[in-house]
């Protein structure tokens, strides 16, 4: 090969020459229209190189995509090559190869060249290659070379500016592929945005995702649109395109859902279409789905948030439908950017307890799953260090913590002093002014000698009258014997009159003693006997308990597990469940060595003196509430493990 030069700019008298080379207008018309009408950079390319060689006059041309690698290098990528005569692959590749070493000096030049390439033929014609840099933006982006005949180098020259000429036609490609592009981005966008404003003025998730349905189907073109979302590991449909309502369980629904599930276990776009242009990955549900609605187009799009999948769309097409590629990709861009606020609707559209949940169960996640395992290693071992380090610093006070209520010191219990019936309880009055009275009842404040009960005498106040007539009738009995001077009789007599006698100060005895008092001052803590008016009691039956509500102790029930942290003199708080705020100090008295079993277990009795000073006037014996005695200062490690070690040595040791 020769190298003739490299040319820069055609003169005027080559560009003359243009009209001279063969090929007629019409011809040439036809083959700039196929150059417009182009859909593709290969099928522009042929054309490209049908025109320039018909316009030299050429036998072979190729074409060549140049991508760029590395710092000044770069590859040929072949897209299109014209030889008229049947050779084999072999010499195919071989000719592109050497189109390959002609174009490649004209690249780093970037400049058009024509180069000797063989000797003359017998008509003194030589061969040259004519290469012209294809440009894009001014950048070089192609090239194309023709292989033709010339009788010098001069007309070589002159033919390669006819070839610059239809070069410039792919400038014009490139800015009509790019309006192309921009006008189809404008659309995707146009249409993301309307769909967006869909989704942003519907009023909850439902009413969101039946908007985009509708909005899908009716600017896509589809015959049906359903939104399915993720719940657990399974996906389930909540919106048809123009459908209110319908049945989860229906077959059609069920489909929908395995095809979703398929497009979500695969994590891409899933498409099936019955003419056979299909995308690479499996498209089985998709394939039923088709076969059961009469040969519908299937198109699945996954949506993200982030990079997990949280929802599928599903569009269904006639048959005869066709969806380009370009449409797919805007569709499935839509729906990528309308899944953040599908989401965000999800999360907010539902139940405060169950965003807690999620919340809680998401943070779990983020602590124990496997993201930042190094951060999480290295933050646990600084925890675990501060924990030690506080192991011997600081020791809390460990608490023994305990039921309790209050109990009375020393009430008195008035008993029932004989069997016999409640005849009268006393009144108080509780309404001076109207002189309004009522039956004494628990609460009510006692004086000592105060009347509360009086039992029913009225038998025994028969008995005493009988006693009284007998006793006088005995005395009467004995002066007549002692008159007429039998001493025996009027002895015997004397002695039953003795006997009545004893019997009526008994009788009377019991009658003084029917009035029931007051053995002390206080407060009626237990005795409420309004509805026992005329109800028998026996001997020792107790009727009150007198005791003062100010004069109190605390009584503990403390588990078996803990008494041996307990000991008298020890200090602790306590607070009842009526007044919970208020803490109160006590010190342990006494404790009952003799357990009780209450509830499956073992209590004892701690009884504890209240701390004059904190006495307060809204406590009743009886109230319960919490208490807390202070055993001492312990590591926090064992406070908060020593009752699991202590059952885990008990278990073991069974």
């Amino acid at each position: 090969m020769v190298d003739s030069g490299i040319v820069e700019e055609p003169s005027s008298q080559e560009s003359g020459a243009q009209t001279q080379q063969p090929g007629g207008g019409g011809a040439r018309s036809q083959l700039v229209q196929k150059l417009l009408d182009a859909s593709s950079l290969p099928q522009f390319m042929e054309g490209l190189l049908t025109t320039q060689a018909i316009t030299v006059a050429g036998t072979e041309a190729a074409g060549f995509l140049i991508e760029q690698g590395g710092e000044n290098s770069f590859s040929l990528r072949p897209i299109s090559h014209i030889r008229p005569d049947g050779s084999t692959a072999e010499t195919r590749t071989a000719a592109i190869n050497a189109f390959q070493e002609l174009v490649r000096p004209c690249i780093q030049q970037g400049k058009d060249g024509a180069i000797e390439v063989g000797a003359p033929n017998a008509e003194a014609e030589t061969q040259f290659c004519l290469v012209t840099l294809l440009r894009a933006d001014a950048n070089v982006v192609a090239v194309s070379a023709v292989i033709t005949r010339c009788i010098n180098l001069e007309r070589a020259k002159q033919r390669l500016v006819s070839m610059q000429l239809v070069a410039g036609y792919f400038e014009l490609f490139t800015l009509r592929r790019v309006a192309e592009q921009s006008k189809t981005i404008a659309e995707t966008h146009q249409h993301a945005m309307q769909l967006s404003t869909a989704v942003a003025t519907a009023e909850g998730f439902e009413s969101a995702a039946m908007n985009l349905c509708n909005e899908l189907a009716t600017r896509a073109g589809a015959t049906r649109v359903s939104l399915g979302w993720l719940k657990g590991r399974n996906i389930k449909v909540r919106a048809l395109s123009h459908t209110e309502e319908f049945d989860k369980k229906q077959e059609l629904i069920v489909l929908l859902e395995k095809v979703m599930e398929e497009c979500f276990d695969q994590d891409q776009v899933v498409q099936y279409d019955p003419n056979g242009q299909s995308s690479d990955n499996v498209t089985r549900n998709a394939q039923a789905l088709s076969r059961n609605q009469g040969g519908h187009g299937v198109l699945s799009l996954p949506l993200r948030k982030r990079e997990e999948i949280v929802g599928v769309v599903t569009l269904e097409f006639l048959a005869n439908h066709q969806l380009s590629p370009s449409v797919s990709r805007g569709l499935a861009v839509a729906v990528e950017l309308l899944a953040p606020q599908l989401y965000d609707r999800h999360q907010n559209d539902r139940w405060l307890i169950t965003k807690t949940a999620v919340a809680t169960k998401d943070m779990a996640k983020m602590l124990i799953g496997p993201k930042h395992t190094l951060g999480k290693i290295i933050a646990a071992a600084v925890i675990a260090g501060i924990f030690i380090l506080f192991q011997t610093i600081w020791m809390p006070m460990y608490h023994v913590s305990a039921p309790f209520q209050f109990s009375a010191i020393e009430p008195q219990t008035v008993s029932a002093p004989y069997d016999g019936y409640i005849g009268k309880i006393a009144t108080v009055e509780y309404d001076k002014d109207k002189h309004l009275t009522r039956k004494l009842k628990p609460g009510d404040m006692v004086k000592q000698g105060d009347v509360l009960l009086e039992l029913d005498t009225i038998e025994t106040k028969i008995k005493l009258a009988e006693s009284q007539a007998e006793m006088q009738s005995q005395l009467k009995e004995a002066e007549k014997d002692r008159a007429d001077d039998k001493t025996a009789e009027a002895q015997i007599a004397l002695d039953k009159a003795a006997q009545a006698g004893a019997q009526v100060a008994y009788l009377q005895s019991q009658i003084a003693r029917a009035l029931i008092r007051a053995p002390r001052d206080g407060q009626i803590l237990k005795g409420d006997l309004e509805d026992k008016l005329g109800a028998p009691v026996k001997l020792g039956d107790p009727l009150f308990e007198i005791g003062s509500p100010r004069n109190l102790h605390v009584e503990l029930s403390v588990s078996d597990r803990d008494m041996l942290d307990i000991w008298p003199k020890q200090h602790g708080r306590f607070a009842t469940n009526a007044l919970p705020d208020g803490k109160y100090d006590f010190v342990v008295d006494y404790i009952i060595p003799m357990g009780e079993a209450k509830e499956g277990g073992n209590v004892f009795k701690v009884y504890g003196t209240i701390d004059q000073s904190n006495i307060s006037d809204s406590w009743r014996p009886g109230m319960a509430g919490e208490a807390r005695v202070d055993v001492g200062h312990k590591q926090i490690a064992w406070i908060w493990t020593h009752r699991l070690m202590d059952f885990i040595k008990l278990k073991l040791w069974l």
